[in-house]
């Protein structure tokens, strides 16, 4: 008897994705498998679309994803659901995990006129609580690796059936990717994939599934190559008497399941490994990560007090959860801005619809909330007015770590850059991780002989003072366009305590941005020497269709991105070409470091290195007296 096998691809890009990407994928990958599937019509294959995709196809090439509904008309293709923005569900909130799916079979019904029976859980991700949420929406199976099965204890030879579990009372059918096949297909030769699949004959009920990325075909693999393969492997299957193609349905329909079990925990033996064993571990790893989570959370309350039904939820929303852009493995990840980009500004857009529904500013144009924003115990200052929102951590060194502009059409987090951290991959290189966050309105107090290199590098111990860290205090003002950031810190020399500085930010709102004064006091009879640091982080807007190269302009004189400089000036301006200039501006002329904050992210294609946003550090060399203070306005605005 010939073992069942699955074969399933998984088309995918992510919100956001720039758009000669897509394209390129589309042209080496899609458009090659769609002629593969053509000519083997008489197999059976597994296609699941991801949401943001479906749209993209939808809107963009409409002519191909009617064909592959053709193939699935004709029973070529047995089609899954999914989420519609290929959420990561344990991300979600509870009470909205039915909502993404609904959305998602909503959709695929709306352009194929059926609904899918499976489910392609993103990233594979599973936890315990997940067989209600797919059977309340109607699905009957969901694929899943099978070293979830063996993180739970049982052998390997139950990964070759299919199983059932439950919770409160809902149940669903589970089959499993096999680990093996999904490394040697499509890396080996056919006859050795073949070969092991064959194995398994004898037993009728025994299935062997393999579940991977389409664009392992044409985009991860050239698409030539890719082509021969698998022209090569689907010939010698339509003769196989070993090894049988079949879809999920068909299989569960003539051989049910082998019993219930109940499943740990789980993901792809990669996903494992690069969470550490849990997926929401990446909250805690990526603080990018996690600021993104929690403004969705953020957000979602402000829809509920519009008393928004799931239903009504703009589709925007959903989108912020398409997984890409809150971990990190083999691809750029969260590291890509473009897509960190996208999630904001689906939030910033949903956030606007709920405030006006609610009529959010009626009692005042300005909202100053102490809340523990991010859930870590401790407070946030948000200050939130129709046209932008600020964030503010006083316990990291009372900095800014999101600044949002909600002007229609403008939706952008001005401060989404992203910090550099430790990779395994990066491990032997000149790689020195940030020691902080890369956020906005940062003191320190550099060494007379540190420079723009030791700074954008991390050389370490150049950072005499404790003051970047500090924690801040709040002081309100009676007006409400004005607050205060106080905190008492140190100099240190050769690591010992050299003298006490007192710092103060006043920040006062402005119509298109703010205006922090800072004042660095001397508390010690020791002179405070060195060099002030005072720190902003700018990201541009990308452009995801053209994707132009943003520059700055200071004294009169553009210079490119890549440009690192370091001038006396009092005015700077980044322009991206597609979105309102940024600016920053001093109370007077002042030594500015400017550079690009890049990190480097492992892809697909090798170690590249990622345009995160525009450091810039004004600088001045000090030598405080006891009672004498360095003093300097910076005014950060945004041209609308």
């Amino acid at each position: 008897m010939p073992s069942n096998f699955i074969f399933i691809l998984h088309f995918h890009q992510p919100h956001g994705q720039l758009k000669y990407i897509n394209e390129r994928i589309f042209e080496n990958s899609y458009k090659m498998l769609l002629e593969v599937f053509k000519e083997f019509s008489d197999l059976k294959f597994t296609v699941h679309i991801s949401g943001p995709l479906l749209l993209y196809l939808r809107d963009t090439h409409p002519y191909w994803l009617e064909e592959m509904l053709k193939l699935g008309d004709i029973g070529t293709i047995e089609f899954m659901g999914g989420t519609i923005s290929e959420a990561v569900l344990p991300l979600v909130p509870s009470d909205l995990r039915l909502s993404h799916i609904t959305r998602y079979i909503e959709l695929f019904e709306s352009i194929s006129g059926f609904k899918p029976r499976g489910f392609w859980l993103p990233e594979r991700v599973w936890e315990p609580w997940l067989p209600e949420v797919l059977a309340k929406a109607g699905l009957e199976y969901v694929v899943i690796d099978d070293a979830t099965l063996r993180k739970t204890g049982f052998s390997a030879e139950k990964t070759k059936y299919a199983w059932i579990t439950e919770e409160s009372g809902y149940s669903v059918k589970v089959l499993f990717i096999d680990e093996k096949l999904r490394y040697i297909l499509p890396w080996d030769h056919p006859d050795k994939v073949i070969s092991y699949m064959a194995e398994f004959s004898g037993d009728p009920s025994s299935v062997l599934l393999w579940g991977s990325d389409a664009e392992k075909f044409g985009e991860w693999w050239d698409k030539e190559s890719s082509k021969r393969w698998l022209m090569d492997f689907f010939n010698k299957l339509r003769f196989e008497k070993r090894v049988v193609m079949v879809h999920p349905s068909e299989y569960l329909r003539e051989h049910s399941v082998k019993g219930y079990i109940y499943l740990d925990t789980g993901s792809y033996d990669k996903m494992l490994e690069w969470s550490g064993g849990f997926f929401r571990n990446f909250l805690v790893k990526y603080a990018e990560s996690n600021n993104m989570h929690k403004k969705a959370l953020w957000v979602k309350n402000k829809l509920l007090k519009a008393q928004v039904k799931p239903e009504d939820i703009p589709l925007d929303y959903f989108m912020a959860y398409c997984n890409d852009a809150y971990w990190h493995g083999l691809f750029g990840g969260i590291y890509l801005a473009h897509l960190r980009q996208a999630v904001y500004e689906s939030l910033i857009k949903s956030e606007k619809v709920s405030e006006d529904a609610i009529n959010y500013f009626e009692a005042s144009n300005i909202r100053r909330i102490l809340a523990d924003f991010d859930y870590d115990g401790n407070e946030e200052l948000i200050i939130e007015t129709p046209d932008f929102n600020m964030y503010i951590n006083p316990r990291d060194g009372g900095t800014l770590f999101e600044f949002d502009i909600k002007k229609p059409g403008l939706e952008h987090n001005v401060q989404d850059t992203m910090t550099r951290y430790r990779e395994p991959y990066l491990e032997g290189t000149n790689f020195n991780p940030d020691w902080y966050r890369r956020t906005s309105l940062r003191v320190h107090i550099w060494g007379h002989e540190s420079t723009l290199h030791d700074w954008m590098f991390n050389t370490p111990f150049k950072d005499m003072s404790d003051l970047a860290l500090s924690k801040y205090n709040i002081a309100f003002s009676d007006d409400p366009r004005v607050f205060y950031l106080r905190t008492i810190g140190a100099v240190y020399y050769h690591g010992v305590k050299a003298s006490s500085v007192f710092v103060e930010k006043r920040i006062e709102l402005k119509d298109k941005g703010y205006v922090a004064r800072y004042i660095v006091k001397n508390l010690s009879e020791a002179p405070a020497r060195g060099k002030i640091g005072i720190e902003y982080h700018l990201a541009w807007k990308i452009d995801r269709s053209q994707e132009r190269k943003p520059w700055y302009s200071v004294n009169g004189k553009n210079f490119d991105i890549d440009y690192w400089l370091s001038e006396k000036l009092n005015k700077l301006t980044l322009h991206s070409g597609i979105y309102p200039d940024i600016t920053l501006k001093t109370s007077r002329s002042i030594e500015t470091w400017i550079a690009k904050l890049s990190s480097y992210a492992r892809t697909e294609k090798g170690l590249k290195e990622i345009p995160q946003g525009l450091g810039v550090m004004f600088i001045e060399n000090i030598e405080l007296r006891h009672g004498e203070a360095f003093e300097l306005e910076v005014e950060h605005s945004i041209n609308v």
